[in-house]
């Protein structure tokens, strides 16, 4: 980096000045504002406690929040809460991972977490298949799956498979591991192991419970419950994301910090700096490391630099509270700004290290995140006495506004520079934009953001909108297929049948532009008008970028939907050669007569 001596050399005269302008003129690093939807926010509960992550995703994967209107697209290791819904694409499939366990989504499946605490799951299953692996589930907990035809309980340790079925398509809840309760309309069933249940009709339901019968979803699923390739500290074993760290990078005793976590990195490395920012509701920025294993030791414990080696500091016998970024946030003084050119600061937290939330948080959650053995908590920290401040680092502020990878953007600061930096507390660091990723429409509004700009493509998914009045907390309703407004599913709510072969209803397509095949411009003269008009064709199950250049062959006219072609003159019909008949014998010649002594 380039200094800049005058910068630098102050005299006590101007430094005074700086820091008196420094209260009328922040640098941009700085947090704005707080808004009006900001300021209510004060009023609203802690953010949840407990948090699982989508631990992978094939094909096109929606996700939205119980406030959003629309699908956006989902996110490896972005954190999983209360009131989050997913859809999956008939050929797409996702992994929810909650604390040890998992919930695999097959195609076309919509699945909505509606609380997860303490006291366990509980979801809307509206339509396809799920895979639930429970491990470790504690005494007072249990993981509970609305369905069409009635709620499964599942209270300990096990695998099932739950197939939501459709107006003539059964309910099929399988259980090959542990055991399985489900309550609805005129059905109460206990599922052992190895064994299915089958509910049908509609409200009032019959069923009955036999020999387990797995279809091929939950046979691949269950294949893929392997055991760890290299088990993690017991104290781990329900934090999400740990499973990752299994037979990567090494584990070692500290004396002074306990086990640490190396992780398989260069020697340059350096935690919070190879990753992107994103604007998660309710937390707000939150780190989206580009590691694979890059989010338990991100969203959890500290890191600590021994014997020139990073390693991650694993928390306690407690497993603590999700945060969305374990660090310190800078704000720069008016001169580091200007010599920053706008720019945004942090440093990783070390062992035993306060963290401050930049969002709302009470004293009591304070002190459950930062436990055990953090320093006390007292709203200041002093930055020069940060055991990690030689990893400080900091970013154009656009990098981070707009969910840029950080990777080969971020500086070191220079020590004077550090010196003149200060925490920011009880605040975000910087006000996001409609480019950042996580700001959905809902989080926009939230924080009284301009629409005009918006760089996010909606998604595919069934169309919902917020209800006019309530709370926000609660979740929109969904609208049928002729517009009409459903009822939201709650917890123990039974959510419609799906009709069998049909998609939900309003389902948006990207607007993508047509390419046409050669010639297609043309009409075509041997084609007569249809009676009918064309079907509208139904949404592509995953939407493919289409190349310029490229030319598709045109398609045959499909049979069941179009009017058959007819031809404006038919050929003449060509008779197959054959053989001329048999000519018939002549008749036989009457014998001549003969006269007496002839012979």
């Amino acid at each position: 980096m380039r200094e800049n001596p005058p910068l630098f050399r102050l005299s006590a005269s101007v430094a005074i000045g700086a820091l008196l302008c420094n209260a009328v003129l922040p640098a941009v690093a700085i947090a704005q504002p707080a808004s009006p939807a900001a300021q209510s926010d004060q009023t609203q509960a802690d953010p949840p406690a407990r948090v699982g992550r989508i631990a992978s995703e094939s094909g096109a994967v929606s996700f939205r929040t119980q406030a959003d209107t629309q699908w956006t697209a989902a996110a490896l290791n972005y954190p999983v809460s209360s009131g989050d819904a997913f859809w999956t694409e008939p050929s797409a499939q996702a992994e929810l991972e909650i604390s040890a366990g998992r919930v695999a989504l097959s195609g076309q499946t919509e699945f909505d977490v509606t609380t997860l605490d303490d006291s366990g799951l509980q979801a809307v299953a509206a339509q396809g298949e799920v895979y639930v692996h429970t491990v470790d589930l504690a005494a007072n907990e249990a993981w509970t799956v609305q369905t069409p035809r009635g709620a499964v309980r599942m209270a300990g340790p096990g695998r099932y498979g739950i197939v939501t079925g459709t107006t003539d398509q059964p309910t099929l809840v399988t259980v090959l591991e542990g055991s399985a309760e489900i309550d609805g309309p005129g059905v109460a069933l206990t599922i052992a192991a190895n064994q299915t249940a089958t509910i049908t009709g509609s409200d009032p339901f019959l069923g009955n419970v036999g020999p387990a019968a797995p279809d091929a979803f939950l046979s691949a699923m269950v294949a893929q419950d392997r055991p760890p390739a290299q088990p993690v500290p017991s104290q781990l074993a329900t934090m999400p994301g740990a499973s990752d760290l299994s037979g990567i990078g090494q584990w070692s005793q500290s004396p002074d910090y306990g086990q640490v976590w190396y992780p398989p990195v260069a020697q340059d490395w350096a935690p919070y700096q190879d990753g992107e920012w994103a604007y998660v509701a309710p937390w707000g920025w939150t780190w989206v490391d580009a590691a694979p294993w890059g989010f338990a030791p991100f969203h959890y414990g500290r890191w600590a630099l021994i014997g020139g080696r990073w390693g991650w500091v694993a928390p306690g016998a407690v497993a603590s509270v999700y945060a969305p970024a374990l660090v310190t946030f800078l704000g720069l003084s008016v001169g580091a700004a200007v010599l920053a050119n706008a720019s945004v600061g942090w440093v990783p937290l070390g062992p035993h290290e306060a963290y401050h939330p930049w969002y709302h948080a009470s004293p009591n959650y304070e002190r459950q995140i930062n436990r055990p053995g953090a320093a006390a908590i007292n709203g200041r920290i002093d930055v020069n006495t940060l055991v990690n401040r030689g990893a400080a680092v900091s970013v154009p502020a656009n990098v981070m506004t707009e969910s840029r990878p950080v990777r080969g953007m971020t500086r070191p600061m220079p020590p004077t520079e550090f010196a003149a930096a200060h925490a920011v507390i009880g605040q975000q660091p910087i006000r996001p934009t409609v480019a950042t990723a996580g700001v959905t429409p809902a989080v926009a509004r939230r924080l009284d953001l301009p629409e005009s700009g918006a760089s996010h493509r909606p998604a595919p998914g069934p169309v919902v909108r917020v209800q006019t009045g309530g709370t926000a907390n609660e979740r929109p309703p969904l609208l049928g297929p002729h517009g009409e407004q459903q009822a939201a599913p709650r917890p123990g709510a039974i959510p419609p049948l799906p009709t069998p072969g049909e998609r939900p209803a309003g389902i948006p397509t990207v607007q993508r532009p047509e390419v046409r095949p050669e010639g297609a411009d043309r009409p075509d003269l041997n084609r007569a008008p249809a009676e009918h008009p064309p079907a509208i064709e139904r949404h592509t199950p995953e939407a493919r970028p289409v190349e310029p250049e490229r030319r598709e062959a045109p398609r045959p006219p499909r049979v069941e939907e179009r009017a058959p072609p007819r031809l404006a003159a038919p050929p003449p019909r060509v008779e197959p050669s054959r053989p001329p008949p048999p000519r018939p014998a002549p008749p036989p010649r009457p014998a001549p007569e003969r006269k007496p002594g002839e012979r």
